[in-house]
């Protein structure tokens, strides 16, 4: 049985992943296992469906089982992002690793890749200077390997070509020797337009906006059954409550904060009237939002370095989803894997990684109006998803 694993947030599922796990189940692969995030996305922010809804829509989309990256590794920047869910699939056994790109040129990817493991001393000396001139990291790195390759650096920053270039890392670092497969991307990631290839954030867009029948267009037929968001309230409160409560060392202590950011939130965490607002106010050069976003989002939940040094990397995997048709897929998981595969929650009780899968679930539940969504505890009271 040859094996296909996608990792992935399905924030919402679209047409475009459809055709991404088709096009991968045409390499020769006999089953497509997804490897997806819970309820905060890599970007910080609050899915807007559920896990095991969102689950529910890959699996009537094509994928055959689905398995769980733990917000440990989810909500992290592009290479521990890539890194946990590489470590998952490779734990499970997969022979292929697909992802979407919008650079699908495999040469060009291991060539940048590379790169980004060792740099040459001229890029070194580029990125230094943009970075002096107050650009991102991100930015100055992929303007001066665009220069370097005599490549777009737009073309090197878009989000799944950054994806794709650490996933190649990921591999490489840890000798894995599951195959990269690039798919070319269908649609912008950023484009707010509808349309058959939409991007999700044009249908979640589409949705807030009251276009329910434009943003189900945009969606596979038979994932449309759970493809009803419902509005989440903002984070507001919650999160101020919590920010307002740490002081200055607390809020140096949590992942990705450095250069004194910490005395600025510190300060405009009590002026901010929101979220939106206080990423508006902490925004600059050297800080994207992307990256503020998951600051405040690790200090909502209270992720910390230590917690991320605690659990380096992923110790089992955990199966929350799969098609009744799938058990001859789950032996050979079963018979190939190096990680625990764990399908009830009860195995991971105390479990420190799953600890804090239960507290963003928690979180998350409170964003709901719906009583039956808001009750605590439902990493133990959801059922297992079979479709």
């Amino acid at each position: 049985m040859r094996i296909a694993g996608i990792v992935a947030e399905y924030n919402l599922f679209h047409n475009g992943h459809a055709w991404h796990i088709a096009r991968t189940r045409e390499d020769a692969c006999d089953a497509v296992i997804v490897c997806m995030d819970g309820h905060f996305t890599q970007r910080g922010e609050p899915a807007v469906l559920s896990k095991w809804d969102r689950a529910r829509m890959a699996l009537s989309c094509g994928a055959d089982a689905v398995f769980e990256l733990p917000t440990l590794f989810a909500v992290r920047t592009a290479d521990a992002f890539a890194r946990g869910g590489v470590d998952i699939l490779s734990g499970l056994g997969v022979d292929v690793l697909s992802f979407g790109s919008e650079i699908a040129d495999m040469d060009l990817l291991q060539t940048i890749a590379a790169l980004r493991g060792d740099e040459p001393e001229g890029v070194s000396a580029a990125i230094a200077r943009k970075l002096e001139a107050g650009m991102s990291h991100a930015r100055a790195w992929g303007e001066a390997v665009g220069e370097y390759l005599g490549v777009p650096a737009e073309t090197l920053n878009r989000p799944n070509a950054v994806l794709a270039v650490e996933y190649l890392r990921a591999l490489k670092d840890s000798a894995s020797p599951v195959r990269p497969l690039a798919i070319p991307r269908q649609g912008d990631y950023h484009d707010e337009a509808l349309g058959a290839f939409a991007s999700a954030s044009a249908i979640r867009a589409a949705f807030a906006r009251g276009e329910g029948a434009g943003a189900l267009a945009a969606i596979p037929e038979a994932a449309r059954p759970w493809a009803r968001p419902d509005a989440l309230h903002p984070m507001d409160d919650m999160l101020l409550y919590r920010l307002r409560r740490m002081k200055p060392e607390a809020l140096a202590a949590l992942p990705d904060v450095g250069e004194g950011l910490e005395y600025r939130l510190h300060r405009l965490c009590r002026e901010a009237p929101g979220r939106e607002a206080l990423l508006d106010e902490l925004k600059c050069k050297r800080y994207t939002r992307a990256r503020l976003s998951r600051i405040l989002t690790h200090g909502l939940i209270g992720i910390d370095r230590a917690a991320l040094e605690a659990v380096p990397g992923p110790t089992y995997a955990r199966l929350i989803g799969m098609r009744r048709d799938a058990a001859p897929l789950l032996r050979e998981l079963k018979a190939r894997a190096t990680l625990p595969i764990v399908s009830g929650s009860g195995a991971l009780r105390g479990d420190p990684c799953f600890e804090w899968e239960c507290r963003a679930t928690d979180i998350w539940s409170l964003l709901h109006d719906d009583p039956r969504l808001r009750a605590a505890g439902r990493e133990y009271t959801e059922k297992f998803v079979v479709v």
